[in-house]
């Protein structure tokens, strides 16, 4: 009863920091001519966040009206089968130690390096021990690490930490 329409609520605090982020991106300092300056990509960014909090709002307003949220047969069902299982946090910190270790590690060792070992790190830590796929994670990591280094480097001209390479 307390969280009838969370989702509700979480789309209204998306999309509220996403205006934030909007506006914190208009005071961005453009420091060269060209059309797409440092307050291209947040501007972006949170008007994505703000579309998806809308039809987060949306789905929620439905849910609530339609009286499927807290309903036995929705997700009420599953709220308490969450219950009786134990929370783990040791993922969330785990996480946020390879984050920490991923920032102060990167300039030594470099962005290509870096960042494919972070990528299939998280994954190992985010998935469940039946569904870890190493060759799979392996790949992604390396073709996503390419594909943003790559990204970066010839056509935003954004120089990434090469580290040991």
């Amino acid at each position: 009863m307390v969280l009838k329409n969370k989702n509700i609520q979480s789309g209204i605090f998306l999309l509220l920091v996403s205006v934030v982020m909007f506006i914190a991106s208009l005071s961005f300092k453009q420091l060269t001519s060209s059309q797409v300056g440092p307050a291209f990509m947040p501007q972006i960014i949170a008007a994505l966040i703000g579309l998806m909090s809308i039809a987060i709002i949306i789905e929620g307003y439905r849910k609530v009206k339609s009286g499927t949220e807290g309903d036995p047969a929705g997700e009420g069902q599953e709220e308490s089968e969450d219950q009786g299982k134990e929370v783990s946090y040791r993922p969330v910190i785990l996480s946020f130690v390879l984050m920490a270790v991923y920032v102060a590690i990167m300039p030594i060792v470099g962005f290509l390096i870096t960042t494919t070992v972070y990528m299939f790190l998280q994954m190992m830590i985010l998935s469940s021990k039946l569904e870890r796929r190493w060759l799979l994670f392996s790949v992604i990591s390396v073709v996503a690490t390419s594909i943003i280094y790559y990204m970066f480097r010839n056509v935003f001209y954004i120089m990434l930490p090469t580290g040991l390479l």
